[in-house]
This record gives C-alpha cells, structure tokens and sequence, in this order.
C-alpha cells in the first residue's frame, strides 16, 4: 500500500472523527439545549466513541482519552433524556396498560429534574470536547486501510459473538450485544468510504440498533419503576407493566433476530476477507 493510500486512509479517519466531536460541541454550546440536542449529541457521541476504536497503535492514549471523555459526556447528557425515554416507551405501551395503571406509571417514571445538574455538567464537557478537537487536529494522520479494515473485524467479531449469547434473550446480554452493533453501525457507514456496500450494512445495523434499543427502553423502564414501587398501588401498576412489555418485547427481539441473521451471516474471518476484497476494488 502506498504512502498516499495509508495518509488518505488516516486523514479520513481523522476528519470523521472531528465532525463527531465538532457536532457535540455544536448541539451542547447554547444555554438552553433542546432534547433533539441531546439526542443528537450523544448520537454524536457514541460516533466518535467507535471511530476511536479504528485508530492506529501510534494514537493509542489519544484514542482511550477520546473514549474516556465522549463516555462521559454520554452519560451526562443522558440525565437529561432518560425521563423523556421513560415517557414515550410509557406511551407507546398505553393501549396495552389501562388509564389507571398508565397513570400511575406515569407518576414513578417521572423521576425527579436534572436539567440544573445538566446545564452545570455542560461548561466542563465544553472544555473537555474543545480539548480533544485541538489533539485530533494536531494529530499525525496515519492508520492504513488494512489497519481499519483489521479494527472493524474485530468489532465484528465482538458483535458476531455477543449475538449468540444473546438469543436467549437475556437483558444484560442483549445490552452488551447492543453495544457492539452500535460500534458496528459507525465503524460500517466510516468503511462504506472505502467499500460502497458497507453502505447498505450500516444501514442494517441501524434497524438491528433501534430494535434492541426499543428492548433495552423496556428493560430500563421496568427497572426504574421496580425500584420505586413502594406501595401496592405501585406493585400492581409494574405487574401491568411487566404483562404488557412481555408481548412488545418478545415481538421486538424476534424482529431483531431476523435483522441479525442476514447481517451476521458470515464468520468473522470470512467477513474481514470480503471487506479486504471489496476495499481494494
């Protein structure tokens, strides 16, 4: 591989990496951050978290410090956004919960404010995204194709056998699955760059994304309120919860298992051989 092939290929990961961080600094720089802000930011977020996994050995601690931080501000922004997830999932089961359960469900899945620890978390992580900006953009822009191409295999193979784990359907083995299709996602639509019909797996893993995400809401919901069910009002609201997610949820995981077969139809090493073939086209 020429010179010019393995500083393109960095390059590349290098401007795709900035516009994930510039897009968070851009969505959590007003005063007052809309939830499309949030969503869009920790999107953003999770984007330059898996692009930091196709770095080269040389940018191994600015790569962990990229993870470490975008972490962070995932998590922190995410106080903002769980109580509006808890609501839509709440809504999306309605028809299913009675007005009196829904109600009352309602009530426990409000949860109480952190807009005030949001807007104080926000001038630091300004401060620590702007910081990461200024690294990447002095960075060295090395990292090969075949480098990128060997990283997203190996989170191909982390996807690939995290799915079998998670048939079961088991929820903290459908969270780590999650995960990896997740990375897998943004790894794929970087790669597609590079092998235009990465384009259409990315995509797949996009539906496989939302589907195991609309569990993990389930899962989450019916967490939140078990911990707040205090009094038998409450108890017998989580009993409606817990019959009226079986159904969605089971539906959800077997539509996410079909995605899944397609998409991780071939072995790790005979995936990596294909995406080798096709980026050398």
């Amino acid at each position: 591989m020429s010179e010019d092939e393995i500083s393109s290929a960095g390059e590349a990961l290098r401007q795709a990496m900035l516009d994930a961080l510039r897009e968070i600094e851009t969505r959590i720089a007003g005063d007052a951050i809309t939830p499309g802000d949030v969503h869009l930011a920790r999107r953003a977020a999770k984007r330059a978290r898996a692009l930091a996994r196709l770095a080269p050995a040389d940018l191994a601690t600015l790569a962990r410090n990229t993870r470490t931080t975008v972490d962070r501000a995932r998590r922190a922004l995410g106080q903002a956004r769980d109580a509006d997830v808890r609501a839509a999932t709440l809504g999306a089961l309605k028809p299913r919960l009675g007005d009196a359960a829904h109600d009352r469900l309602v009530r426990l899945a409000r949860g109480a404010s952190d807009g005030e620890q949001t807007r104080a978390d926000r001038p630091a992580l300004r401060e620590d995204i702007a910081a990461l900006i200024r690294d990447w953009r002095l960075c060295e822009a090395r990292g090969s194709r075949d480098d990128i191409v060997d990283a997203a295999g190996t989170t191909y193979r982390r996807m690939w056998r995290r799915a079998k784990r998670a048939r079961d359907g088991k929820s903290e083995a459908l969270h780590r699955w999650r995960a990896a299709v997740v990375a897998f996602e943004y790894q794929a639509d970087f790669l597609a760059r590079f092998a235009p019909d990465m384009q259409r797996v990315a995509r797949d893993a996009d539906r496989l994304r939302k589907h195991l995400g609309k569990i993990n809401d389930l899962d989450e919901l019916a967490g939140y309120i078990e911990d707040r069910a205090a009094h038998d009002d409450d108890r017998e609201a989580a009993r409606h919860l817990a019959r009226a997610s079986a159904t969605r949820r089971k539906r959800l995981l077997a539509r996410a298992l079909a995605i899944a077969e397609p998409l991780l139809a071939r072995k790790p090493a005979q995936w990596l051989k294909d995406v080798r073939r096709s980026c050398a086209r």
